[in-house]
């Protein structure tokens, strides 16, 4: 198991070699160069990053130091083209991006969009591709779907998948020599990112920023077992509707538990875990690390950590998830005093996996 970590405009090689003494053995980079923002602004971007200058690189000359301190630590470089989707006139500007990027010999691309995987194969790349998360690989069917058509190295596993859906892929997809990747900390998607096909922007009160506010999650009507209850739908047919069911009791949940609407005068933690868990939230905002032994025992490959534009957190977040990765045993009680706040490690809402014995602890105290 190794890390894949996310570099923007603000990493000097020095910072690099940094991170690669810290365990990152493999990065990604999104390129936006002059003449697409020119046409473009950063509001369209094509590696879902449309937040300014410092996510990504937009000099040549940046691109070029970047990558020659990558490969000089001995470490791997991944280029960004994994917008959810691409109009047809941006494709020459696209092509011209690719052509130039070429010129550094990446190690691979992170790809979102079919459509661009063909146009990749049609200008004659054959640097292996990455599935992004926003292609939205839900299954060892779609996996090998692209893995028949394209050079996958890679796939990144929805990030809403849990974690034995994950394990059912690993399973499936043993022997198919495609490494599998999943995010592990940092911005957690609040929607189904491989179906949403709004636009990032910097604006406080955009669809995505709002959603942070937990009590707008839709997701907190919905009992632990929801997923559960759905596996069932497929195994009981028309007998899953009759009364007393758990779709029944599922139902019944949702009706009983309304939800109420947020008061915007949000308070420094807005599940209300106070001041002591303001400073993780702030520096993870999501974390996984008491699942990162569930991943390595089922074989997953990589681990993501993205943080581009995120310059002041990177390496208190690498060294976290590296000491973690590399433990003999980082149970949740090991995860817990890396974070060393209980009462962001309390608030469920915070992990990015559900980790049933993690939950155990904090009902039992």
């Amino acid at each position: 198991m190794f890390i894949t970590f996310g570099l923007d405009a603000n990493d000097t090689p020095d910072r690099i070699r940094e991170y690669v003494k810290y365990g990152a053995e493999e990065f990604f980079a999104g390129f936006v160069p002059r003449d697409w923002l020119s046409k473009y602004g950063w509001e369209v971007c094509p590696n879902r990053r449309p937040l300014g200058g410092g996510y990504n690189f937009t000099q040549v000359s940046e691109l070029a130091e970047m990558s020659e301190a990558v490969h000089k630590a001995g470490a791997r470089l991944n280029l960004a083209i994994n917008a959810h989707d691409n109009g047809s006139e941006r494709v020459p500007y696209l092509r011209d991006m690719v052509e130039t990027m070429e010129q550094f010999n990446p190690d691979g691309y992170v790809v979102a969009d079919p459509a661009i995987m063909f146009c990749l194969k049609e200008w004659g790349i054959r640097r292996p591709l990455h599935i992004s998360t926003g292609t939205g690989c839900f299954s060892m069917e779609s996996i090998k779907f692209f893995s028949d058509k394209f050079n996958i190295r890679r796939v990144v596993i929805p990030r809403k998948l849990s974690i034995s859906e994950i394990g059912r892929i690993v399973e499936q997809t043993r022997g198919m020599n495609v490494e599998l990747e999943v995010m592990i900390i940092g911005y957690r998607c609040y929607f189904n990112d491989e179906n949403c096909h709004s636009i990032h922007s910097g604006a406080r009160r955009n669809l995505c920023g709002d959603m942070l506010l937990a009590k707008m999650h839709a997701s907190n009507r919905f009992p632990d077992d929801w997923k559960d209850v759905a596996t069932d739908l497929h195994a009981s047919g028309i007998e899953v509707f009759k009364e007393g069911t758990r779709l029944n009791e599922f139902a019944r949940h949702l009706t009983t538990n309304q939800m109420t609407p947020y008061d915007f005068s949000v308070d420094l933690c807005a599940n209300g875990c106070g001041v002591e868990a303001a400073l993780p939230k702030t520096l993870y905002q999501n974390c996984g690390l008491c699942s990162i032994k569930h991943f390595r025992d089922m074989g997953i490959d990589c681990l993501k950590v993205p943080l581009r534009g995120a310059t002041d957190f990177k390496m208190p977040t690498l060294a976290i998830v590296h000491a973690a990765m590399t433990a003999p045993d980082p149970n949740p009680e090991f995860c817990r005093k890396l974070i060393n706040s209980p009462a962001f490690c309390d608030a469920r809402i915070h992990c990015y996996y559900d980790v049933p014995e993690a939950h155990v602890k904090r009902e039992n105290g």
